[in-house]
């Protein structure tokens, strides 16, 4: 009989034990489950975040809506979240390039209209030049500072585990390499930078000879020859930067 009710006791240790393991083996499958689909989540939305932000005409309001939203919880939501912040200040230098190449006010400073507008001291004129070369300058020291690994891991949680690190890693940071996109941007960024420079000194000329040129019949006149030659040298500059 003892024996019996030993094998009875057994037989209901092993069925507990089984229904335990039955249910942490279903508790960790559960747990897969759920974080494979957070990060099918999380990758469908850097997609579609990478998707509408390489439009030639992007939305800047939905951009800032994805930016400022999640979609994700738990560890994938410090990535998600490390993720955004990081592509918002990126994207705040990229916007304020593009605020300045987008400003058709540059090609407007050495016209007929606008040296009868903010001439003879230019003041507005030399505040918008000095404005553009900084916000440019600037913005290429950020370019340089932010899309690096380093840059990009300071936003990110170091006490994740290394397999969202990796996962971070591999979104960010396998981006950032510096390529001919770079080098043509910089490029382009100098050469507007040049003619920046080259437009402040066609103005500087204009304020230090004010006295000596006028605007008439839509164009200007100078009161010498001499003057109208230096201030043809200088245009030809602008020009020959640009061929």
């Amino acid at each position: 009989m003892k024996n019996k009710k030993e094998k009875k006791s057994k037989k209901k240790i092993l069925i507990i034990i089984g229904a335990i393991v039955a249910i942490l083996v279903g508790l960790v499958a559960y747990g897969v489950v759920v974080d494979l689909n957070q990060e099918k989540k999380l990758k469908e939305e850097l997609d579609y975040l990478y998707e509408i932000t390489n439009k030639e005409d992007y939305d800047e309001k939905e951009v800032n809506k994805i930016l400022n939203r999640t979609v994700t919880t738990g560890d994938y939501k410090k990535v998600e979240v490390a993720y955004k912040k990081y592509t918002k200040d990126c994207f705040t230098i990229l916007t304020d390039i593009t605020s300045v190449l987008g400003n058709d006010r540059l090609s407007y400073v050495l016209t007929a209209d606008n040296y009868q507008e903010d001439g003879k001291d230019f003041v507005k004129t030399k505040e918008y030049l000095k404005s553009a070369k900084e916000t440019l300058e600037q913005s290429m020291i950020k370019y340089n500072d932010y899309f690096t690994e380093e840059k990009a891991m300071s936003y990110l949680d170091k006490e994740l585990d290394d397999y969202y690190i990796d996962f971070y890693k591999d979104e960010v940071v396998g981006n950032l390499e510096s390529d001919e996109e770079d080098e043509k941007l910089f490029d382009s960024l100098n050469s507007i930078i040049d003619l920046i420079n080259a437009e402040e000194e066609v103005i500087n000329f204009l304020i230090e000879n004010k006295d000596n040129w006028q605007v008439e019949n839509g164009s200007i006149a100078f009161t010498s020859d001499s003057l109208i030659d230096e201030y043809n040298m200088l245009l030809a500059a602008i020009n020959n930067e640009n061929i």
